[in-house]
């Protein structure tokens, strides 16, 4: 492989890279994305696809996809174009034995697992999820059916899968309570019956037999994503989720990950995770749900050990002519508190693993995270993130070293048994430092930290300042007198701008002295805090006035 350094000039390497092939590849890349080329080409070279001098195959496989994107271009009605690409991509060839998308990668010198069928439901899925990769890769976002029943491997699995009681057991328990009778096939026959389950998450999607197939094709997801080497683990995924899908389907609880997308950090070369407690921090992979602006990068992910499970399983009722649509069951008491008890633990979570960020960074730069998305992996019915517009603009990303993920592994336990007492502070730093574009709040949200820590009604300023000086400077008595004296100037600010006193701009408030500060105060904020944490007499008194009194007279 040859890449730009090896050759004297740009010129000289996009002659020798060709420059049909060079436009073709720009081309693919805008319409397709480079997840999709990457793959097909079997491409996982660190400086991408457009930078390196392609081998001779990789050549005659983009001139083959240029010439069939050209041909699809002239499909006037932008839903049949979108359509027809997925099926001439990602769609099933005879003649091939594969779709073309998996007959490319081959071609270019990407791994196929061999696999012998020995007539289990395993083996079929494997098949299946193995070959359409190229078209989950697509950016077309196509429904898989317009694709997977035209695959031969679909009825053999369809067939197989029909007598898996595992799997079908909660199909059965639900058919079990109609009505003696009851003959429309429809509602009765386990493939086409409509479930409602109620899962432990709150959400409840309806569950049909039949779409079981195109949930486990589509859903499944990888740790590691190597571009030349990626649909075995995508195969081991598959089966993993199908095993997870009849456990939960025999009403057991079963642990899945729940996919928390971070902004703000990624990962330093040479590290592939973080684990943590229960937790495990890696690179996103085009697996992974993307943001819908386009401005927020993920580069890490975060995946949550979660307990899983179906509270209520509950047929579908069909739709009637003067609702229009399904009827559903209320919810039960008991069944509301499952479900705000599992989401109150995993936003108490998040919101303490970004603080841990926090308290993990150095003393030139936080690392500021925001979740982006959050996203249980039901494997009965796949998983979809919401994604908000509003985040800010963070498409570069501070990266997490070795030394990072010793300070996370140090902190986190730390956080997590942190009493509820300091939470209201916890969450102040974390507006000021993530959440706040704003400059003023910031700086507002930072002093109010300070004040939940060390504050009191009387004498509010000498109190907040005078232990916050105590615990960020223990020893040299000239450095804590100036740090006091810079305490005071953040805090007067503070009260200057609550009480409209000044305003952002003025000629004794220019911008740049505002920025300066607002950064300060989440700075020294996050020392004061980590102090706190570090001492248990500290972190255990409930009422922020007293711990106050603990730094400044010993009691």
């Amino acid at each position: 492989m040859r890449t730009r350094e090896d050759f004297e000039n740009w010129d000289s390497f996009v002659e020798e890279q060709g420059v049909e092939h060079c436009t073709q590849v720009y081309e693919l890349d805008r319409r397709y994305g480079s997840a999709f080329l990457h793959f097909i080409c079997a491409c996982d070279y660190e400086y991408g696809f457009r930078n390196v001098v392609p081998t001779e195959q990789q050549r005659t496989v983009v001139a083959e996809i240029y010439r069939r994107s050209e041909a699809l271009a002239e499909i006037a009605d932008h839903h049949e174009r979108r359509i027809a690409t997925a099926q001439e991509f990602g769609g099933y060839v005879d003649e091939l034995a594969s779709t073309r998308s998996t007959a490319w990668h081959r071609s270019c010198g990407g791994t196929v697992p061999d696999l012998i069928d020995d007539g289990s439901i395993e083996v079929a899925l494997q098949l299946l999820a193995g070959d359409f990769l190229g078209f989950r890769l697509l950016p077309t976002r196509t429904h898989i059916n317009a694709v997977l029943d035209s695959h031969p491997g679909y009825s053999m699995l369809a067939d197989r899968l029909s007598g898996d009681k595992s799997l079908s057991a909660i199909f059965d328990a639900a058919l079990a309570g109609l009505p003696a009778g009851e003959d429309d096939p429809l509602v009765s026959s386990r493939w086409h019956a409509t479930l409602l389950p109620l899962w432990s998450d709150g959400t409840s999607q309806t569950l049909q037999f039949h779409d079981l197939i195109g949930v486990f094709v589509t859903n499944a997801r990888v740790s590691k994503y190597v571009a030349s080497d990626c649909i075995g683990p995508v195969q081991a995924a598959a089966v993993a989720d199908l095993r997870l899908a009849r456990a939960l389907s025999a009403g057991e609880e079963v642990s899945v990950p729940t996919y928390v997308g971070l902004a703000g950090v990624r990962l330093s070369d040479g590290i592939d995770v973080i684990g943590l407690e229960g937790m495990r921090l890696r690179r996103s992979t085009p697996l992974d749900p993307r943001c819908l602006n386009a401005t927020t990068q993920v580069w890490a992910v975060l995946e949550v050990d979660t307990p899983f499970r179906y509270l209520r399983n509950d047929l579908q009722d069909s739709a009637t002519d003067e609702l229009g649509f399904p009827s559903f069951t209320p919810q039960r008491d008991e069944d509301t508190e499952v479900i705000l008890k599992s989401l109150r633990a995993q936003d108490d979570l998040m919101e303490r693993l970004r603080f841990a960020f926090l308290l993990s960074s150095d003393t030139e730069q936080e690392i500021a995270t925001t979740e982006v998305f959050r996203v249980v992996a039901n494997p009965m019915v796949g998983a979809s993130a919401g994604q908000p517009f509003d985040l800010p603009h963070n498409a570069d990303a501070i990266e997490l070293s070795e030394g990072v993920s010793e300070q996370l592994n140090t902190w986190l336990p730390r956080v997590k048994a942190m009493p509820e007492h300091l939470v209201l502070s916890m969450r102040r730093l974390l507006r000021a430092a993530a959440e706040r574009s704003d400059l003023v709040d910031s700086l507002i949200d930072a002093v109010v930290a300070w004040e939940g820590l060390f504050g009191a009604d009387r004498e509010i300023t000498f109190q907040v300042t005078g232990a916050m000086c105590l615990l960020l400077e223990k020893d040299d008595m000239d450095y804590r007198a100036d740090l006091k004296r810079e305490l005071g100037k953040i805090y007067g600010m503070r009260s200057s701008f609550v009480h409209g006193a000044v305003q952002v701009g003025d000629k004794k408030m220019p911008i740049d002295t505002v920025a300066q500060h607002a950064s300060r105060a989440v700075s020294l904020g996050l020392g004061a805090f980590k102090e706190v944490l570090l001492r248990p007499d500290l972190a255990e008194i409930p009422e922020s006035r007293l711990r106050a009194q603990k730094v400044l007279l010993g009691f």
